[in-house]
């Protein structure tokens, strides 16, 4: 097996049962088959696998290394900690596949469709995600044998303008320093989530769960609270003045301080230095 040549595209497809440990390092192999094939720990490391099909195949621990995978199939795909860093992934197809453990920092997945996949504890960091589509993923952590739950998927300082990350779970995933502008979060599990210093400007979270999130030094300018879930999330000197549908029941429920700012439609009462009630104003009052 080890005797192919690396881009001898009908006898690869041929044996794509066969393929796992392979160096294709550096072949050029655009629009290959190798759907349902055993591919783990497979080195592509700099190949051209632009509009490849890899289809339901077991890539477990393989490396695409910058590796051209735009238009690439792998929907149901098998990807155990697989390595995609500074990989070329534009408008490749994720749908359902299992990349839990994976490195897709660096990375090109603009356009890229992750609907359904599973990226529990996956590396995301620094990389380009505008207009994905994550919705349903799964980017939380997972139990380990001491009992101890991980962190979430980690998205620290990636640009995720206009992605649709709607009804994903996130419950512990660290987006700080991330790009979120115009980013669909409605009905996502956000519950512990670290979203420090992010830009959430015209983000929509309605139905959001933020519970113990933390948000402090956010952009939220445009964001949209309706229906929102705040229970002791992070708020203390955000500026909220210019956010939407923000409840004052939840509001209540936050962590705040005097250095928040809430919108003109609410008001905050504050009881002594900790504690504080904030309603709704009534329109007459609202200049």
């Amino acid at each position: 097996m080890r005797e192919l040549d690396k881009n001898d595209r009908t006898m690869l497809e041929e044996s794509k049962k066969n393929l796992s440990g392979l160096d294709l390092s550096g072949a050029n192999l655009e629009g290959i088959d190798l759907s349902s094939g055993n591919l783990s720990s497979t080195n592509f490391k700099e190949a051209n696998l632009k509009n490849s099909n890899f289809v339901s195949a077991l890539l477990d621990a393989a490396d695409f290394t910058k590796t051209d995978l735009d238009y690439a199939d792998f929907r149901r795909a098998n990807l155990f900690k697989a390595i995609f860093f500074q990989a070329r992934l534009s408008k490749a197809n994720f749908q359902e596949a299992n990349l839990m453990g994976a490195n897709l920092s660096s990375a090109d997945l603009i356009g890229a469709d992750l609907s359904r996949c599973k990226l529990v504890e996956a590396n995301i960091i620094g990389s380009n995600l505008t207009g994905a589509n994550l919705k349903a993923a799964k980017l939380t952590g997972r139990f380990q044998r001491e009992g101890y739950f991980s962190r979430g998927a980690t998205l620290a300082r990636s640009t995720l303008k206009g992605a649709d990350i709607s009804e994903s779970d996130c419950h512990g995933a660290d987006i700080a320093d991330a790009d979120l502008r115009e980013v669909n979060l409605s009905n996502a599990n956000l519950v512990e989530a670290d979203l420090r210093g992010s830009n959430l400007a015209g983000a929509n979270l309605t139905g959001a769960k933020l519970s113990e999130a933390n948000l402090r030094k956010t952009t939220l300018t445009g964001a949209d609270f309706n229906g929102t879930s705040l229970l002791e999330t992070k708020l203390t000197g955000v500026d909220l003045s210019q956010t939407l549908n923000l409840a004052p029941q939840e509001v209540t429920l936050a962590i705040i301080d005097k250095k928040t700012r809430i919108p003109d439609y609410l008001e905050i009462i504050w009881i002594s230095d900790e504690t504080f009630e904030c309603k709704a104003r009534s329109p007459d009052s609202i200049k």
